[in-house]
This record gives structure tokens, C-alpha cells and sequence, in this order.
């Protein structure tokens, strides 16, 4: 078939579509509200997503993982542990993460360090497995974070420059007051920062005159700050503090603890089991509403199917007329596919419209109340929001190719002249 051919095929399905308007409207509203609705909750679930995850990342660990020996301050949320000598050494992580239930393992050392002449604690972490620390991030600087980020009780602005055991290093992010003092009243940075700190401390007693720094370790002390008493260059950095644990939404808590219990020389400490149970039953909510969602659109396909075999049915005389005309099946097949196609793409098109509507809607009432519950609503990037509009246009296309894929088969099998007689009895 030629384009020229598939094109004037494409022109008789879009001339049908005008012949009957009002059915051809009300099919596509159908198709707007199936399309709508879901993507204004595949976008609201992104966004309660993202806010309900936040909020429940506040709450801290499931689990803490520390020294035996080790006091933790047990709180609401179980964010670190109180400041201890005991450590335990980094690869346990490897040993924790291996047992079946637990889904992320975040480590944090607790090293005491003098700031600004002040003794203060440093808490290192991982940026990549962390849960307990970035999440309560208030305000950072445009650039990534690094150095220095200021716990809620401490005074420091973005940008300040503060000398960590002699050591220069700005703050790049403030958190929000958490009510746990030992996290209020501390610093935390990376546990690269935290080599970078030790490895100054190991070379700043052999420095006697500064020089034009280059890297890390040939920055020159801040003039004035003892920090030989309290900052070691011995510091072991393979040793952390402790291990918090997150469990995945399946894990009972129990066997994690009965798993836990064969490590060697360690605690085990328990958050509150009432948010580890609602974070836990966070999944189960979202994989509620994606599968109400495809239950939606699964009626609609098939509701769509049920129209299009009744407008098939209702143009079998017209369709055996083309036939006998000389129209190949193919052909045959390609005008109904293709009015199918127009229909429900108009369709989709008019529901990014309503979905969109539903969606202000939403933000300004329920987005409104569960910002007020502490649950932020924040619109997914671009990119998301673009990829969802076009697999919505994508969906609503391919819902009328399917819709129509099994009338046209069937009329597509018929001979012309039993179409004929068909529409006569």
C-alpha cells in the first residue's frame, strides 16, 4: 500500500468520524475521563509519593544497628545515636544488608571535632544509602551539597566558612529542627569529608609555613585554631557508629531482629513499631491505586470494544459496498483502525486537558490539607510530566486500535456480498 493510499485511507476514516458527530463526541469524552483520570492519578501519586516518603524518611529507622554497650536516644524518630567511643567495623554493612527483609542500610560515624574552637560533633554519613539525614534538609545552596551541613539548633548561615579542626569548610545546607539533640546540635558531612579531615590533621602538625593550596590536604590551617587535643589523624576510617536500618514493605520486624541476633557484639534497637507499619504500608496504598487505575482502563477498553462492534455491525452494508468496489480487506481493516484512532487521540488530547483541570483542583484542596499535615505535594520535573502527557496520548491511541483491533478482524473475514445481505435481514 502506498502513502498516498494509507493517507487518502486516513482522510475517508476522519470524514466517517464527521458523519456522526454526537456519537463520535460522546465516545470521546469516554475515552477523555478514562484518560483524564488516570493521568491526574498517575501525577497526584507521584507527588503523594514523594511527600508521604519524605515524611516517613523523618521518622528515622526502622532499626539501629549499634556496639553493645552503646546508649541511643530513643525518641520518635530514631535519626543517630548518642555520641560513643564503641564502633564497629564498615563491612558489617555487607553481613546486615544480606539479611532477607531489610531494604536499605545507612551508616554514620560519630567523631568529635573541634569547630570554630567550639567541641562539637561531626555525624559522617553516605549521600547514597541515607534516609535519615537529607530528608530534612531546609534550606541548601544551588550547587550540590558538600562540606559542612548545620544542624537545626546551630546558628550558621549557607556559605559560612568554619574552621573544622583548623580546616576550612563551608556550609552548604541547614536542617530543619528535628527535637533529637544529639542531631540538632551536630554537623554532618560526607564520610569523603570526613577522610579529607583526617587526612589535614595528619599533615597540619608537619606544616611550619603556608603555601598556595592546591587540593584538600595542602589547605593551610585556619591561624589561631588548636585542634591537636581533640581532631586524630589516627582516626580509623573503617570503623562507623552505627548501621540504621529501613525494612521493605514486606519484612516482619520479629525475624529482622531474630536475623540481627546472630551478629556478634552488637544491639539491636527498635524504633516505633506504629510508623514503621504505616511507612511499610505505604506500597501496598499505591499498588492499590495503580491497580484501581488499570481496572478503569481495562472497562474502558472493553466498553470501547463493545461501541466499535456495534458501529461495525451497523456498517456492514457499507463496508460490503466498498468491498465489492474493490477495496482489499487490509484497506477495509485500516478505516476502522484508523477512525478508532482519531476518535480516542482526540480523546486522549481533551483528557490531558481534564486531568489537568482535576489536578488544580486537587492541589488547591486535598494538595492544600496535606501540606497542613505535613505531607508536601510538589509537582513531579518536566521530564516526568512530559513523558506521562505523551504515554497518555501514546495510550489513548492504543487503547482504540485495540478497542476496534477485534470488529474489524471479524468484519475483515466476511465476504461482500454476505456483508450486504447481513445489514438487508
Amino acid at each position: 500500500m502506498s502513502r498516498h493510499d494509507r493517507w487518502l485511507l486516513i482522510r475517508l476514516a476522519a470524514q466517517n468520524v464527521g458523519r456522526r458527530r454526537l456519537r463520535a463526541m460522546f465516545l470521546g469524552a469516554a475515552v477523555m475521563l478514562g484518560v483524564g483520570i488516570a493521568f491526574a492519578s498517575f501525577v497526584a501519586g507521584w507527588a503523594l509519593w514523594q511527600g508521604m516518603a519524605q515524611s516517613f524518611a523523618r521518622m528515622g529507622a526502622d532499626l539501629v544497628v549499634v556496639p553493645r554497650g552503646t546508649l541511643v536516644n530513643i525518641t520518635a524518630s530514631l535519626l543517630t545515636v548518642q555520641p560513643t567511643d564503641a564502633t564497629l567495623p564498615a563491612d558489617l554493612a555487607q553481613r546486615i544488608a544480606a539479611v532477607s527483609g531489610i531494604a536499605r542500610v545507612a551508616p554514620q560515624r560519630i567523631v568529635p571535632a573541634l569547630v570554630e574552637g567550639q567541641n562539637v560533633n561531626l555525624i559522617a554519613f553516605d549521600p547514597a544509602q541515607d534516609f535519615s539525614v537529607l530528608s530534612w534538609l531546609e534550606t541548601r545552596t544551588a550547587a550540590p551539597v558538600e562540606g559542612l551541613i548545620a544542624g537545626g539548633a546551630l546558628r550558621n548561615a549557607l556559605g559560612d566558612t568554619l574552621s573544622v579542626c583548623g580546616m576550612p569548610m563551608r556550609v552548604s545546607g541547614r536542617l530543619a529542627k528535628t527535637g533529637v539533640g544529639p542531631f540538632d546540635d551536630s554537623y554532618f558531612l560526607s564520610f569523603a569529608a570526613l577522610a579529607d579531615v583526617v587526612s589535614f590533621c595528619r599533615r597540619s602538625e608537619a606544616r611550619s609555613t603556608p603555601a598556595a593550596p592546591t587540593k584538600v590536604e595542602e589547605t593551610p590551617p585556619v591561624a589561631g585554631m588548636r585542634h591537636a587535643d581533640v581532631c586524630s589523624g589516627a582516626l580509623e576510617l573503617d570503623r562507623v557508629s552505627a548501621f540504621l536500618l529501613q525494612l521493605s514493605p514486606a519484612a516482619k520486624l520479629d525475624d529482622v531482629k531474630f536475623a540481627l541476633a546472630s551478629l556478634a557484639d552488637v544491639k539491636i534497637v527498635e524504633g516505633n513499631g506504629v510508623l514503621t507499619s504505616s511507612r511499610q504500608a505505604l506500597s501496598t496504598l499505591l499498588i492499590g491505586m495503580a491497580a484501581f487505575t488499570a481496572l478503569e482502563l481495562t472497562a474502558l477498553l472493553i466498553l470501547l470494544s463493545l461501541l466499535f462492534s456495534a458501529i461495525v455491525q451497523e456498517r456492514h452494508r457499507e463496508i460490503g459496498l466498498l468491498r465489492a468496489m474493490g477495496a482489499k480487506p487490509n484497506q477495509v481493516m485500516t478505516i476502522v483502525l484508523a477512525e478508532a484512532a482519531v476518535i480516542t487521540g482526540l480523546g486522549g488530547l481533551a483528557g490531558l486537558g481534564f486531568g489537568a483541570a482535576v489536578l488544580l483542583t486537587f492541589a488547591r484542596s486535598l494538595g492544600f490539607y496535606f501540606a497542613l499535615a505535613g505531607v508536601p505535594f510538589s509537582w513531579p520535573p518536566a521530564a516526568v510530566l512530559e513523558g506521562a502527557a505523551a504515554l497518555a496520548i501514546v495510550f489513548s491511541v492504543t487503547l482504540g486500535f485495540l478497542g476496534a483491533f477485534v470488529p474489524a478482524w471479524r468484519v475483515r473475514r466476511m465476504a461482500p456480498y454476505a456483508l450486504i445481505q447481513a445489514e438487508a435481514r
